[in-house]
């Protein structure tokens, strides 16, 4: 890959660095900017509560600095709309591909972002066998 290459790693509720597929992945990748994207309103019944809340930022601060220990920045943004953030962010940093792990239950459509042209690896990892697929149309 060109160094010009820029891949966003997307944590989601996985914050884990190390055995982390997609980071792996996206480090192999070139440069890489790593970014969590938090909607409240998108939680809806789920919304968490104050002492999850607290975790979360407790997480997002233990990630950040493990991240900067590694040289990757962390971004973090909080927004009315997880897809339009997303697109962004790959806009602002002219990102070719977007890595994550796989989550269950997501509603979230990453058809618009690989219309957007850039490519989605959707890493699933089953009883230590890491494998991913790529979305495209």
């Amino acid at each position: 890959m060109g160094s010009s290459s820029r891949t966003i790693m997307w944590f989601r509720r996985d914050l884990r660095i190390e055995d982390n597929p997609a980071l792996a992945t996206a480090a192999r990748e070139g440069s890489v900017l790593a970014l969590f994207i938090w909607c409240p309103k998108e939680e809806g019944q789920f919304y968490p509560g104050r002492v999850s809340r607290w975790w979360l930022k407790q997480s997002l601060i233990h990630l950040d600095k493990t991240l900067r220990s590694l040289g990757v920045e962390l971004k973090v943004i909080k927004t009315q709309s997880t897809l339009s953030a997303l697109l962004e962010s790959i806009s602002a940093v002219g990102a070719t591909k977007v890595v994550y792990n796989h989550l269950y239950g997501n509603s979230l459509s990453l058809f618009a972002i690989i219309k957007y042209g850039v490519c989605c690896f959707d890493l699933l990892e089953l009883y230590g066998v890491c494998s991913f697929r790529i979305l495209q149309l």
